[in-house]
């Protein structure tokens, strides 16, 4: 089960709710993230990536992860190792470039960036 499939879609949702965030539907997909989140931290258990070795699964996920941040749906405290892998990915080059870009526009544009990506390297 990839991101795109499983945790993309409550994502998704949450843009269309962040005026109501209390809604029952927005309040079923952080739930779902949450839920998503404690899945990947397991997979977290015996490797740096998610697939063992750094992949298009990282990239996808955290792709995924950064936009869940930004609708309402953040990372916690209870996930320790997804937080770890996070900044492990973020601190990657080619990532920099793109998430520096991305916060660039974000930013142009008055919409919020995820606090992550200003304390990476």
């Amino acid at each position: 089960m990839t991101s795109d499939e499983v945790f993309f879609p409550p994502v998704v949702r949450l843009m269309s709710l962040q005026d109501r965030l209390d809604d029952p539907a927005a309040v079923a997909a952080k739930t779902a993230s949450a839920q998503y989140y404690m899945r990947m931290e397991h997979r977290l258990t015996q490797a740096d990536y998610l697939a063992a070795t750094y992949s298009y699964m990282d990239i996808a996920f955290y792709m995924a992860q950064f936009f869940a941040e930004r609708m309402s749906a953040p990372m916690t405290d209870a996930t320790p190792r997804l937080l770890a892998w996070r900044e492990r990915v973020t601190a990657r080059p080619a990532v920099q470039q793109v998430i520096g870009a991305m916060a660039a526009f974000l930013t142009a544009h008055g919409r919020a960036v995820p606090a992550f990506v200003h304390r990476s390297p």
